[in-house]
């Protein structure tokens, strides 16, 4: 006899895991490799932002330098890299060589770079430069003196976009179709949340534990971490490659030498041109990226002005962290498969720009009438500040929620119908390039605003910036539709 609790317990296990039997292995060893190259991008990502933006005489307005002038253009390099060595080693050789490369940069920097940080830096040449230029250009003078913070920014960055974006996805894509997609991924996004959960009170204990020392102390503890997580990074790989072959899925599996495809980087960004699918899908990965990123840009401002010290920044943005994989994990356990399976994918796709354009537009208003409104600084004081932090904390939590339970499924979806070539090239090219374009054209404009108006922080460009947020949505939103019609027509044939 069957109880009904045993029912109504098998139904939203069934709704929350839709897994079968005999693909229990290789959803398992997928959504783990996918946990663990999480832990090390959120250790990564929380690390940079603090050694950065709190470092001496450095600021938030630093790093739209740093992603426009420096990360973007490194990007373009790496994926010509990545695209000529594609040509010539096996995938799995490529993941492996690409996991050790980073984790040797990220021991160099932790061990040997930042504890002889004062040694390495240029103080004397930055400071002279402080003098020549009569305190102008102070956030690129503050790059070129904490060149080693930004080569540790750059590293994290590149991470996310090389390690997760490409390769762990590609990887996914080759042994997953539509069908199969639209009931993993919102398990292997939920990998990412829970990576955010587990990662938020290691950073804070920590944080904690050497607050009253040198930070570099909480650097090199973490870094100890991530070093084991790569190493478990590729171990995990080895093994599901291993795995999913032997299930006999992996007709395109990593392992095996594949069709060598000899598209260069211009032909993967002609292929991208020439595809008004690919274009929709590069518009729709350039808007959330600079949608993000510029009210983001903002909202650190306020929080280097609140939080000035390294380990109270960090403690700060580990909580956020924390209750981002929370609310992230929930939605994308309970709602954006549901969503995706009942309502279809231009549902879920068209969640992400109305809440991030909502949510954006509010913040940026609150700042707005911070700095031309004076009434309301006079009215209620300091406080108004710490409201425009809680909230920009907020909308970034729920921005990068429904970022990694809709957008991240979503987009990862528009790949799978498409042909070999273009899954691994013009998946490339628009990956990386369209999200760090995203980025790097948020910073663009903030870069520019600041030297237009003459002014060292972003906060007075509320309104501008509000403007430019709106008119990335509109772009989203209209490419999902453009997706969507596309995406129908190759459901219907893999079916």
């Amino acid at each position: 006899m069957e109880y009904p609790s045993e029912s109504w317990f098998k139904k939203w296990f069934k709704l929350i895991f839709p897994v079968k039997k005999s693909e229990v292995k290789k959803v398992f060893l997928l959504l783990f490799l996918k946990f663990l190259i999480s832990l090390v991008y959120c250790m990564l990502t929380t690390l940079k932002d603090t050694v950065l933006v709190t470092a001496s005489q450095s600021a938030a307005e630093v790093i739209p330098i740093v992603k426009g002038s420096i990360v973007f253009p490194i990007s373009i390099a790496v994926i010509v890299l990545y695209t000529k060595l594609n040509n010539h080693l096996k995938q799995a050789t490529l993941f492996y060589a690409t996991i050790l490369l980073f984790l040797s940069l990220i021991l160099i920097y932790s061990f040997i770079l930042y504890p002889n940080a004062d040694a390495f830096s240029p103080h004397a040449t930055a400071d002279w430069l402080i003098s020549y230029t009569e305190g102008k250009y102070l956030h690129w003078i503050a790059v070129l003196r904490h060149w080693i913070h930004v080569l540790f920014f750059v590293i994290a960055e590149l991470w996310g976009q090389i390690v997760l974006m490409v390769l762990y996805w590609s990887f996914v894509n080759n042994v997953c179709k539509i069908h199969d997609a639209k009931r993993f991924y919102a398990i292997f996004i939920a990998a990412g949340d829970i990576a955010l959960i587990v990662t938020a009170p290691l950073i804070l204990t920590y944080t904690k534990k050497y607050s009253h020392v040198d930070f570099l102390c909480t650097v090199q503890a973490l870094v100890g971490y991530i070093m084991f997580f790569c190493l478990a990074i590729v171990f995990t790989y080895w093994w599901a490659n291993h795995a999913i072959k032997l299930d006999g899925v992996g007709a395109n599996n990593l392992t095996t030498t594949p069709k060598k495809l000899r598209l260069s980087l211009l032909g993967s960004l002609k292929h991208v041109a020439s595809s008004k699918y690919l274009m929709n899908i590069a518009i729709i990965m350039v808007s959330c990226g600079l949608s993000i990123n510029i009210v983001e840009g903002t909202w650190k401002s306020y929080l280097k002005e609140t939080f000035p010290k390294a380990a109270d920044y960090q403690s700060f943005v580990s909580g956020v962290n924390f209750w981002t994989g929370i609310i992230a994990l929930i939605i994308s356990l309970f709602f954006s498969g549901g969503i995706l399976r009942k309502f279809g994918w231009r549902t879920a796709a068209r969640i992400a720009p109305v809440i991030i354009g909502i949510m954006g537009c509010i913040f940026f208003l609150m700042s707005y009438g911070k700095n031309n409104v004076p009434c309301l600084i006079n009215w209620l004081g300091a406080r108004f500040i710490l409201w425009i932090v809680i909230f920009g904390g907020i909308q970034n939590l729920i921005a990068k929620s429904v970022k990694y339970a809709f957008f991240d499924k979503t987009t990862q979806i528009a790949y799978i119908p498409l042909d070999p070539e273009t899954k691994v090239k013009g998946k490339a090219a628009v990956d990386v390039l369209g999200s760090r374009l995203g980025k790097a054209g948020s910073s663009w404009i903030q870069i520019t605003l600041l030297e237009l108006f003459h002014t060292n922080s972003i906060q007075p460009l509320s309104g501008i910036l509000f403007i430019i947020l709106l008119i990335a949505i509109i772009f989203w939103y209209r490419a999902t539709d453009n997706i969507d019609k596309q995406l129908a027509i190759f459901e219907a044939k893999d079916t």
